[in-house]
């Protein structure tokens, strides 16, 4: 696989800084959730008013301001895929993004994880594509040990359990063989997602406090693939999900900026 994709230069032809201007006001706090559901359950319980949209060929995808528990956050959906999830970061930090948290699915490489279960990654395998472009080739990358920490107490606080470990972030789907979930395993990952190694290394890139968790949902530790409640769109964990999310935003700009 081609991994000599990093130049060092920190200008690229195109620059977000340049094409897209701050934005008066925007939250500091963004939330990414993967899951249009628990989105548009939160935007219409605390009164989600449409401040920007991030423009793809596809369409346009609103981001929300949402208040709750005197915090305001950006909240979005973002598109599934590395490239695109990315996307939203590089767009939020020139409008006035300063803390990120993202939140989706994974699928578990250990059975024992039981689906709705939270799940926080310490480290991701990097076999996707994009992270190279943003930092020199390795295998893996540690998440942000402070900003993992910010996210282990907004969930102890909150009193919802989890597990914390490493994550394969992959970008293709449909080839996660069985001998490419028994490598991940040896190699101690607890489950599959296809951006975390992405977005910590966007952040990383451009310095930005970054935090993820995810909520179980398939199971690939089986002789055959468990989808058990992947197509409810974490239906189980809507309330949860927010409410980690910004509670992990709050921590973040606690710790690294302004309380």
């Amino acid at each position: 696989m081609l991994r000599d994709t990093y130049d060092p230069d920190r200008r690229a032809a195109i620059e977000p800084s340049e094409y897209y201007s701050p934005i008066p006001g925007f939250p500091e706090i963004c939330i990414g959730i993967f899951s249009q559901r628990i989105v548009e359950e939160a935007a219409a319980r605390f009164g989600g008013e449409v401040i920007a949209q991030v423009d793809f060929c596809t369409g346009p995808v609103p981001v929300y301001r949402v208040r709750a528990g005197g915090t305001e956050a950006a909240l979005f959906l973002p598109h599934v895929g590395a490239p695109s999830a990315a996307s939203f970061v590089e767009n939020l930090i020139p409008w006035g993004g300063r803390y990120f948290v993202f939140s989706g699915s994974c699928g578990v490489l250990r059975r024992d994880i039981t689906a709705g279960h939270l799940i926080i990654p310490t480290a991701a395998v990097r076999d996707e594509g994009l992270s190279y472009h943003y930092l020199p080739p390795a295998e893996e990358i540690a998440l942000d040990p402070a900003c993992a920490a910010a996210c282990r107490d907004a969930l102890d606080s909150l009193g919802f359990p989890f597990v914390e470990g490493k994550t394969w972030t992959t970008d293709a789907f449909f080839r996660e063989t069985r001998g490419k979930v028994q490598r991940r395993k040896e190699q101690g990952c607890l489950c599959v997602e296809m951006e975390c190694a992405s977005l910590a290394a966007v952040a990383r890139f451009r310095g930005v406090p970054f935090a993820q968790f995810f909520w179980s949902a398939d199971n690939l530790d089986a002789e055959e693939w468990d989808a058990r409640d992947l197509s409810q769109q974490g239906a189980s964990v809507s309330e949860k999900c927010f409410a980690a999310a910004l509670e992990t935003g709050k921590r973040l700009r606690q710790h690294f900026g302004r309380s």
